[in-house]
């Protein structure tokens, strides 16, 4: 079998017009689209195959004859060397669209928690994502039809763009889950005592009032002001975790805690 002949070219052609040539041939002859037969799709699929890639073509035109060919396992194989040109334009193969385009988006910690927008430069256009409040480091965000155009068939739509996300790390907020944690460093005195103070969280300044006979290492919890949660309206809790501050006592204040101590 000369491809040349089966593919109605001379040996001079082009590496575009044998790929030219393939295309409108195999459409012709393809046996889902029209009923052709799978002997003639045989035949230039073959001929593709030998001369379609440009390695293969310099091995065969070395020979100045005709080969065997073997690789083909039936009509799987040509199925498959088909949608490489056509891009499964008869469906024979999973893919129905182009490559999706992965990117990593790395953001501040009050991005996350309040949400933001930002603009991407892809497939030279700007793309603009709006993201929810409450992102977390591993979530993987789809927008569809904004990846890699087909690279065979433009018909095809493209495939989908993939962002993941990546939260900086923020030391005064300690996120475990959707509750985040702070620690409150207060007289020892105050937590024993009682007392009233002003935390700060990614939210804005909450009054917390500190129970009398509290003790350091109590986590007090604020319902409904923690983390975000992806999509809704909810959130997480605030944990406070009290941390005694201790100073230096004189001999008049030792003794006072001295008397409390054998009361």
């Amino acid at each position: 079998m000369d491809p040349y002949n089966v593919l109605g070219l001379d040996k001079t052609a082009t590496h575009d017009e044998i790929k030219k040539s393939y295309r409108k041939l195999a459409k012709e002859h393809h046996p889902d689209k029209n009923g052709g037969a799978d002997a003639k799709f045989k035949e230039i699929a073959e001929a593709y195959e030998k001369i379609g890639d440009e390695s293969r073509r310099q091995k065969y035109d070395s020979t100045s004859g005709f080969q065997n060919f073997s690789g083909f396992d039936g009509r799987t194989n040509m199925a498959d060397m088909f949608d490489q040109v056509f891009g499964n334009a008869f469906n024979t193969q999973h893919s129905k669209k182009g490559f999706d385009l992965r990117l990593d988006l790395h953001m501040s910690f009050d991005e996350a928690y309040h949400g933001t927008s930002k603009q991407f430069a892809v497939n030279d256009q700007n793309i603009k994502v709006d993201f929810k409040p409450g992102l977390k480091t591993g979530m993987k965000l789809r927008v569809p039809g904004k990846g890699q155009p087909h690279q065979y068939n433009t018909t095809l739509p493209p495939g989908d763009l993939i962002i993941n996300i990546h939260v900086i790390f923020n030391k005064s907020w300690i996120l475990q889950g959707d509750d985040i944690w702070i620690e409150l460093n207060i007289d020892w005195c105050d937590i024993f005592l009682g007392t009233k103070i002003i935390v700060n969280t990614p939210s804005g300044d909450i009054n917390l009032n500190i129970p009398v006979n509290s003790f350091p290492g109590k986590t007090l919890r604020i319902k409904d002001r923690g983390y975000p949660i992806y999509g809704t309206e909810l959130k997480g809790a605030i944990l406070c975790k009290l941390n005694a501050k201790y100073s230096t006592l004189n001999d008049k204040q030792l003794e006072y805690i001295e008397k409390v101590k054998n009361s």
